[in-house]
């Protein structure tokens, strides 16, 4: 950039950089913008530093987007086979679509680009795969898989168009061509619940994004003095309107970091939100929080303060989302602050996590829960997490706790990722690994088998610095970057038999696994991505077990391992 820089220019640039020699010093100050961008636009969603290279797509064909982000219900399901996506009723599905240039101003072929590219990949069953990226296209296959149930599941579809730059200012003819593209996809999806927004960020508003940072210590109100047992407690009634404004930020949007230690998602339209919908929409003579069971909050310390008022450190909504986002609901329909009516809270102090686990499961026994959303407070990871912390590994059992903390990302293994790692491994099947990402920890038989006593830290410790190895030197051998996300958990299995001398891995071997350097993977890469081109080269290719059975065969006799 010739222009000279602002102070706010300045600033973003500089945390750009810094942000660049955490996750990856060899990535280009563009490519780090573009991360950097999608990690401030999507804070909301508690996104760690893989999930948002799952959703980067810049490059040649990349369509006008640099990013692609799907929730379902606030989950990102970038990568899901979208055969196995289950959508219940009335879900809420988010898209972002981004597109962030470390220049001064906005091309005004930013928004010509969307208008092309978003008709020609949503109207199509076969988009032209010369014409757009592998990845693009496998994003909107997703993409047009979601929205053909819009109507049938009435589906609150959210889509939201963001361009953002170092620009001071935004033209006229930008702010025209937006609401052009408004109502070209509003034309496109036919659903009445379809809310599309088209944003500009400025480099005053990306520096407000970066700056701001969220509360560890909140206020709670309470309509009446509470009720403290004990140092470490308190219960009270809080006004609806009061516990609205506790939840949600200033653009009326729940505050996920309050309810990351929730063992359930929203349920959506249940029997059971339904009946507190009823409830809540239903005004008598009879108090709301006489009807309901309540919401606990944990939180690492508690104070009294003035008016009713209980001040919490890092708290955390453990019973309750499904409460919660009905009372969020309900207070953003109301015309006026008329309804006077307030919910229970109790309120529970405590640092030590294996008490906050009891807390959890007992305050959910009412309704069966899968087990497995208890797993990242379960003594097994907090002891791998300790043991990583000794190794100089951070394991990221809090979500997005190392990027908070400023941890280089090649130094930290997510729950997930390790996850995928020892499925793609131990069971043999990194096509699942490929293909199911926000399933992970969801299926109760795989899971048993990946995280139990019998497994040594270890060797969790040995995969995870092998794998983070892996997934570092995979970008030095001229992949797309679509090819390195579907071949990751490929060539991490192959490596590892290799290794070993054998399709048939174990435990103990895991502990005698070695990071690789780039010449002990060159021949893994080069295995995987022949077999990979000769069975089609794309996601559909990555997730079957049909590739994984080719591989295994050709490492066989290649490399003369042992047979199963």
């Amino acid at each position: 950039m010739s222009k000279s820089l602002n102070i706010t220019q300045s600033s973003i640039q500089d945390f750009v950089e810094s942000e660049r020699c955490r996750i990856d010093d060899s990535m280009s100050l563009g490519a780090a913008f573009e991360h950097v961008a999608a990690q401030q636009i999507l804070t909301q969603y508690l996104l760690d530093d893989d999930d948002i290279a799952r959703g980067l797509t810049d490059g040649g064909g990349d369509g006008g987007y640099d990013g692609i982000f799907i929730f379902v219900n606030d989950v990102l399901v970038n990568g899901e086979d979208s055969d196995s996506l289950e959508l219940d009723n009335k879900s809420r599905v988010d898209i972002h679509f981004i597109q962030a240039k470390n220049q001064t101003s906005f091309s005004e072929a930013i928004i010509q680009n969307w208008k092309d590219s978003f008709a020609n990949l949503t109207e199509t069953e076969n988009p032209d795969r010369e014409r757009y990226r592998e990845e693009v296209v496998d994003l909107f296959v997703l993409i047009r898989a979601i929205l053909r149930q819009t109507i049938i599941k009435r589906l609150q579809v959210y889509i939201h168009f963001w361009a953002v730059s170092l620009a001071t200012q935004i033209h006229e003819n930008l702010k025209k061509q937006a609401r052009e593209l408004k109502e070209l996809v509003e034309g496109i999806i036919p659903s009445k619940n379809t809310v599309v927004d088209v944003d500009f960020i400025t480099a005053q508003k990306f520096f407000e994004l970066i700056e701001e940072v969220p509360d560890e210590t909140m206020t709670l109100k309470g309509t009446k003095e509470p009720l403290c047992p004990d140092s470490s407690s308190a219960i009270l009634t809080v006004s609806l309107k009061d516990y609205h404004d506790f939840i949600t930020d200033d653009n009326g949007h729940l505050k996920k970091i309050l309810f990351e230690a929730n063992i359930r998602d929203y349920q959506g339209n249940v029997h059971v939100n339904q009946a507190i919908r009823e409830t809540l929409d239903n005004k008598s003579a009879i108090d709301f929080w006489w009807l309901n069971n309540g919401i606990t909050i944990i939180a690492d310390s508690m104070a009294r303060d003035m008016d009713h008022s209980v001040s919490l450190t890092n708290p955390r909504i453990v019973n309750g989302l499904q409460t919660s986002n009905e009372i969020a609901r309900h207070c953003q329909s109301l015309e006026e602050d008329d309804d006077d009516r307030k919910v229970l809270i109790k309120c529970i102090a405590t640092s030590n996590y294996e008490i906050k686990a009891k807390i959890i499961q007992a305050t959910n026994n009412q309704t069966s829960i899968p087990p497995a959303f208890l797993h990242s407070l379960e003594t097994t990871h907090l002891q791998i997490e300790r043991y990583f912390k000794n190794h100089g590994l951070h394991y990221d059992r809090r979500k997005s706790s190392g990027k908070n903390n400023g941890i280089p990302s090649k130094d930290i293994v997510s729950i997930s990722f390790l996850g995928q790692c020892l499925i793609a491994t131990l069971l043999k099947q990194p096509d699942y690994a490929r293909a199911r990402p926000a399933q992970i920890l969801g299926d109760e038989s795989k899971y048993n088998k990946i995280f139990n006593e019998n497994i040594s830290l270890k060797a969790y410790y040995q995969l995870a610095k092998t794998c983070n190895q892996i997934k570092q030197l995979i970008k030095k051998f001229g992949l797309t970057r679509g090819e390195q996300n579907d071949l990751l958990f490929h060539v991490i299995y192959l490596y590892c038999v290799k290794r070993s001398a054998s399709l048939e891995l174990t435990k103990s071997e895991l502990e005698l696994l070695e990071p690789p350097s780039t010449e002990d993977l060159r021949p893994v890469i080069e295995l995987t991505k022949a077999a990979y081109l000769d069975f089609g080269g794309n996601a559909q290719t990555a997730k079957s077990a049909s590739f994984v059975s080719e591989i295994q065969k050709r490492a066989s006799e290649q490399w003369n391992l042992e047979s199963q």
